[in-house]
C-alpha cells in the first residue's frame, strides 16, 4: 500500500522554487557588480591612457620649450665669442660702431642699436624649411644646435631690433619635439663696458719704469701708457718693436735682445733714458713722448659708479672693514667676513671670479683719504678685480700655466691670425684696476691688463719686473667673467 503526502510535496517544490529564485537574484547581482567593475575598469583605463597621453604631450611641449631655450643660449654665446658664430653671420654679432671715447660698441653715438629689423623682416633669419638650412641648424655632427638634436629640432631662428628703448635686440626661436612646437622670445641688453686698449696704464703720479738693474714693468703684445715724465732707464733695457719677434710667450729676461711685435710705449711728458756706454742715446722708434694733451695717449677710464653697478648686478660687490675683511653686498656681520684670499683665489685655470669690486672704506667715490690698503698674496687669481684701495701685490706661489691667444698677426682681425701660446708662471689672469698706488714684491706675471691711476712701485731696492702679456680681446670690451649681453628682465615669453 502506497501513501502520498501532498502537503510535503508542495513544501519541497516551494522550497526548490524559492532557492532557485534566490540563486537567480544573487547571480544577477554578481553580474551587475561585474558589469559595474568592468565599466569602472574601462573608465579608469581610459583615464589612465588619457593621463599618460597628457603627460607625454606635456613632456614633449616642455622638451620643445627647452630646445628653444637652448637655442637662445647658443645665440647669446655667439655675442660673447663671435668666432663660434656662423661665418656668414659673424658680423651680425660684432660691435660695428667705433666710438671715440668708448671704443667699439653695439650702439651708435645716439644710442641706437645695430639691430633695426622687425619680426617680419629680421636682421637675421634661418628657416629649417629652406634648402640647406636644416643641415646648418640641426645636423648632429656639425649643426649649430647639434647638442640638442636628440631632443628636438630648431625650426626657425630670428634676431631683430629691440622693442624696448635701450636694449640691444630681440631673439625668437621656434623648436619642435615630436608633434609639439614652441616659440621662445626674449630681448637682450648689452653692457657698455669701457675697453682697455693697453697692457699697462699708469695715471697722473707717473711711474719709474726701469732702474739701472732691470725694468720693473715689462709689457708684451700691447701698449704701455703713462702720464707725466717717464724714466725709461737704459736704452738696451727698452723692448723694441719688430715684426720678426717670435710669438712664443718668452719672458724678456730670457731674450738676448728684448723684442716684441706689438709693444709701444706712450708717455704724457718726456721719455728719459739713463746714459749708457752701450746703447744709443736716441729713443727707440716704438716710444712716443709728450703725447698729453696731444693725441696718442688716450687713457682708458673705468668709471667708479658704472663698475660698482655692474658688480652689484652681474658680479661680486664687497665692502670692507678696518681689519681688511670683505663683506658681500655690504652685509657686515661678525661671521660673514671673507679674506682677500677667499675672494680672489682661483682653484684652477678656468675658475673665473667674474667682476670683483671692492669698495672704498666709506663706499663713496675714491679719494686719497678713503682708500686704505689691500694686500693680495694669492698665487693665482682669474677675473676682473676693481680694488678701490692702494694695493700691495706679492704672490705667494709660482702661478699657473695658462693657454692664451696672441693678438692677430699683421693687423688682421681674423681669428685664424692669432697664435696659441702657453704662458707660464701667471699669477693674474684678467684685470687689476685701482685708483691708488700699486706696490709689488717678487716677480708677478699677468695675462690681461693693469689699470693703475696712481704709481707702480717695487718694494725691493733691486726689483724684478711685473711682466704683463696684453689680452687683445680687451680692446673690443670683451672680458671673460663679465657678460657682453644678458637677458633683459621681464622680456622672456613663450608664444603659442
Amino acid at each position: 500500500m502506497k501513501f502520498h503526502c501532498v502537503g510535503d510535496k508542495h513544501r519541497v517544490n516551494g522550497m526548490t522554487e524559492q532557492t532557485h529564485s534566490e540563486r537567480g537574484a544573487v547571480l544577477l547581482g554578481v553580474l551587475i557588480i561585474v558589469l559595474m567593475l568592468t565599466l569602472l575598469g574601462m573608465v579608469s583605463m581610459n583615464l589612465a591612457v588619457q593621463e599618460i597621453l597628457q603627460i607625454s604631450a606635456n613632456k614633449d611641449e616642455a622638451t620643445a620649450r627647452h630646445v628653444a631655450e637652448a637655442g637662445s643660449d647658443v645665440i647669446i654665446s655667439w655675442f660673447h665669442n663671435t668666432n663660434t658664430a656662423p661665418i656668414e653671420a659673424s658680423t651680425v654679432f660684432s660691435k660695428r660702431f667705433d666710438l671715440h671715447d668708448s671704443g667699439s660698441s653695439f650702439f651708435d653715438a645716439s644710442g641706437r642699436s645695430v639691430f633695426s629689423g622687425a619680426s617680419t623682416t629680421p636682421d637675421l633669419l634661418y628657416d629649417a624649411t629652406q634648402p640647406g638650412t636644416d643641415h646648418l641648424l640641426n645636423d648632429p655632427v656639425d649643426g649649430w644646435f647639434r647638442s640638442v638634436h636628440s631632443l628636438g629640432r630648431i625650426q626657425t631662428l630670428k634676431v631683430y631690433g629691440p622693442t624696448r628703448p635701450g636694449l640691444l635686440c630681440s631673439v625668437e626661436i621656434t623648436a619642435n619635439a615630436k608633434h609639439h612646437t614652441r616659440t621662445v622670445a626674449l630681448q637682450l641688453g648689452a653692457l657698455i663696458t669701457p675697453p682697455l686698449r693697453a697692457g699697462v696704464q699708469v695715471g697722473n703720479s707717473g711711474v719709474v719704469l726701469t732702474s739701472d738693474v732691470s725694468l720693473p714693468v715689462w709689457v708684451h703684445w700691447g701698449d704701455l701708457k703713462a702720464k707725466g715724465n717717464v724714466q725709461l732707464g737704459r736704452r738696451e733695457d727698452v723692448p723694441v718693436k719688430t715684426g720678426l719677434a717670435p710669438i712664443i710667450g718668452q719672458s724678456y729676461a730670457d731674450m738676448a735682445s728684448r723684442e716684441d711685435r706689438w709693444v709701444t710705449i706712450w708717455t704724457g711728458g718726456d721719455a728719459l733714458l739713463t746714459p749708457s756706454s752701450v746703447g744709443s742715446a736716441s729713443l727707440p722708434a716704438n716710444v712716443y713722448a709728450r703725447q698729453d694733451p696731444f693725441p696718442g695717449l688716450h687713457p682708458d677710464i673705468w668709471p667708479y659708479e658704472l663698475l660698482k653697478k655692474y658688480a652689484i648686478q652681474h658680479g661680486s660687490y664687497y665692502t670692507r672693514d678696518t681689519s681688511g675683511l670683505l663683506y658681500r653686498n655690504g652685509a657686515i656681520a661678525s661671521d660673514s667676513g671673507l679674506t682677500i684670499e677667499e675672494a680672489f683665489k682661483s682653484k684652477a685655470v678656468g675658475h673665473n671670479r667674474g667682476l670683483v669690486f671692492i669698495d672704498t672704506l666709506d663706499q663713496l667715490p675714491p679719494r686719497p683719504d678713503n682708500l686704505g690698503t689691500v694686500v693680495i698674496e694669492t698665487d693665482y687669481a682669474e677675473g676682473l678685480f676693481v680694488v678701490n684701495a692702494n694695493v700691495k701685490l706679492k704672490p705667494s706661489g709660482v702661478g699657473k700655466s695658462v693657454p692664451v691667444l696672441s693678438p692677430p698677426k699683421d693687423g688682421s682681425s681674423s681669428f685664424a691670425a692669432r697664435v696659441p701660446v702657453t704662458l707660464t708662471g701667471i699669477h693674474l689672469n684678467g684685470v687689476l684696476s685701482t685708483p691708488g698706488d700699486l706696490f709689488y714684491d717678487g716677480q708677478p706675471r699677468a695675462f690681461g691688463a693693469l689699470l693703475i691711476e696712481g704709481r707702480i712701485l717695487p718694494v725691493a731696492s733691486t726689483p724684478s719686473p711685473i711682466e704683463v702679456w696684453y689680452d687683445h680681446d680687451f680692446r673690443n670690451g670683451l672680458f671673460r667673467g663679465l657678460p657682453v649681453v644678458y637677458v633683459a628682465p621681464g622680456t622672456w615669453q613663450e608664444k603659442y
